[in-house]
């Protein structure tokens, strides 16, 4: 429960960088229209005063202004972008930046789903896992029975993919890859 209302927040955060994201690209796109707005209406006055402008020029302050606000909203959006490429990618840059394991000897693929190439269709794909119930599982439930656990113990390796054999299939094709079998 206690990562269902983390995982919530941490959508919740990334919905909320996601959206001032937006309104910074807005903000700046309406300031660069502002700024050129500006400069047109400068361009004007000097060419109606045939003179250079002066140093009180309101539209040279105003675009000095909107400069500024232009690299303030730079350093806002580059300090956002941060946050939400470290919540979706990790917090570790190195780790956002390497390929992802593709594991293409079929005998060593872990119990969970992996990169890999599917022998029947050639795709790479990630592997879907389930789980079965195998020899292991009932080996496991009688020698805890022998043990002497009682009030229902001995179902416990029933519940646990721990004592179960994983089946990875190719979520394209509907293959199944390869079994992996526990002992």
């Amino acid at each position: 429960m206690k990562y269902a209302s983390t995982m919530t927040s941490s959508e919740s955060e990334l919905n909320k960088i996601s959206t001032e994201l937006k309104h910074l690209s807005l903000k700046r796109q309406q300031l660069l229209e502002r700024k050129k707005l500006q400069c047109i209406f400068q361009e004007l006055q000097n060419r109606v005063q045939l003179e250079q402008p002066e140093e009180g020029d309101p539209y040279q302050h105003e675009i000095d202004s909107i400069d500024d606000k232009l690299n303030q909203l730079a350093e806002r959006k580059a300090e956002l972008q941060k946050n939400h490429d470290n919540m979706v990618y990790g917090n570790d840059e190195k780790n956002s930046l390497k390929a992802p394991t593709v594991i293409l000897d079929l005998e060593n693929l872990p119990p969970r789903p992996t990169r890999t190439q599917c022998p029947e269709c050639e795709q790479f794909i990630t592997t879907e896992t389930f789980t079965s119930i195998s020899s292991v599982t009932w080996l496991m439930c009688f020698m805890t029975a022998l043990i002497g656990c009682i009030a229902g113990c001995c179902l416990i390796p029933f519940c646990m993919d721990r004592f179960k054999s994983t089946t990875h299939r190719c979520p394209k094709c509907r293959t199944s890859i390869i079994t992996i079998k526990q002992l």
